[in-house]
């Protein structure tokens, strides 16, 4: 086994580490909480309709959104059907590959993205942004680019 790997982590290590992962933990129940409260949204819808958002007029192929979510593809495939209940999300099968579709916000979608939108935002800047100087949000923005670019080396398709 590997000792860079086997080996505890050091004091500084597990308190930097325990204390990303309880804020980490504590903003995202409290985004939950809020775009709940405004829009009738989980957290984890938001970030659908915000990808979707994002996208062309197409919307996004189900597989890009999968990878730019926290979603498994078979996980994506069932919120995507639920927004689509929800008149949220529409699907459209892709023209060029028959087994591939694509998803795309509504007006409704649209409309919901932006009652909780404001929420959103508010709370980031104030748990997060506001805590932090400008020398502190570049750190912690080149420090997490570096762990994302080490995860998708190390795997390239689980982090989009």
């Amino acid at each position: 086994m590997n000792t860079a790997t086997s080996r505890a982590l050091a004091e500084q290590e597990r308190a930097t580490w325990q204390a990303y992962f309880d804020a980490t933990r504590l903003l995202f129940e409290e985004l939950d909480r809020r775009v709940n409260e405004d829009a009738g949204i989980s957290l984890a819808d938001f970030g659908v309709l915000a990808r979707l958002a994002d996208a062309d007029e197409w919307g996004m192929r189900m597989t890009d959104l999968a990878d730019s979510t926290v979603f498994s593809k078979s996980r994506i495939s069932h919120a995507v059907d639920r927004l689509e209940t929800l008149g949220l999300v529409e699907r459209r099968a892709c023209p060029t590959d028959r087994r591939g579709s694509y998803a795309s916000l509504t007006d409704a979608g649209r409309h919901k993205l932006t009652e909780a939108m404001p929420g959103h935002s508010e709370t980031v800047r104030r748990h997060f942004f506001e805590q932090l100087n400008t020398e502190e949000v570049d750190g912690f923005r080149a420090s997490m680019t570096a762990v994302k670019k080490s995860l998708q080396e190390t795997d390239p398709a689980s982090v989009a």
